[in-house]
């Protein structure tokens, strides 16, 4: 990989953020294998943990998992957004509920007082960030419920935010509305980080094809605001640190 997108190694992270803590994983799992919750989850904590942010904005919660590794890693308050209703592909519903997760969403379902569906969807009302409210720390939590697409920005000061995630619409379109709207809103300095990049898989997922071609659509105006964007390896996370 070469040019504005750089492959950096996992064990180097710390120099690009300035850290003096280093990562050190032993995985050598295929990246096709490669699962957020368990495989990127450690880092991202380490992201958070050194890149400290106090306002930190995340396009897609589903149930929050991702959001907790923030809020549990610095003391950040969050403004999030997600699709009220979910999300559908072809009349069906994209994220359902996963086999080992199956209990604890009965068991919120039944917290909340909702009426239990075998396919009930997980990224609706009700179940949106369920993690970090089973956790009580919704205080820390501005939720917005819109398509991000829809979301108006004009009420946010330049230079708003320390860190932004985009993780939510997979398709290149909203990639790009994405990352474009929040680019104003992040401060000189702070991180701005992709989910779902991982070249070594583009012909095999549609969410990775459609993160990695957004970001080769913008790649001059991203070059305008961002030094260089880093994918590490091995991961499924690109970032940049704002000029």
């Amino acid at each position: 990989m070469n040019g504005f997108v750089k492959t950096i190694e996992l064990t180097n992270l710390n120099k690009i953020l300035n850290s003096y803590e280093e990562l050190n994983i032993n995985n050598n799992k295929s990246l096709a294998l490669w699962k957020m919750d368990i495989d990127d989850q450690p880092i991202f904590r380490y992201i958070y943990r050194n890149v400290k942010p106090r306002r930190h904005l995340e396009f897609g919660t589903w149930q929050g998992a991702g959001l907790l590794y923030c809020l549990e890693e610095c003391s950040a308050t969050v403004w999030t957004i997600n699709l009220p209703f979910g999300e559908f592909v072809n009349g069906d519903i994209t994220y359902g509920v996963y086999t080992d997760e199956l209990e604890s969403v009965k068991a919120w379902a039944n917290k909340i007082g909702f009426e239990w569906k075998s396919s009930h969807q997980t990224d609706t009302f009700g179940f949106i960030g369920r993690h970090y409210l089973n956790k009580s720390l919704g205080n820390r939590v501005c939720q917005i419920y819109c398509d991000s697409r829809d979301w108006d920005t004009s009420n946010y000061p330049k230079s708003f935010f320390d860190s932004v995630l985009v993780d939510g619409g997979h398709q290149t379109e909203v990639v790009k509305n994405d990352t474009e709207k929040s680019i104003p809103l992040l401060r000189s300095g702070g991180i701005m980080i992709w989910h779902d990049y991982c070249p070594p898989v583009y012909d095999d997922f549609e969410c990775v094809k459609g993160v990695i071609d957004a970001i080769e659509l913008m790649k001059e105006n991203l070059s305008l605001y961002f030094k260089n964007l880093y994918w590490i390896n091995p991961s499924w996370i690109l970032f940049g640190i704002k000029k």
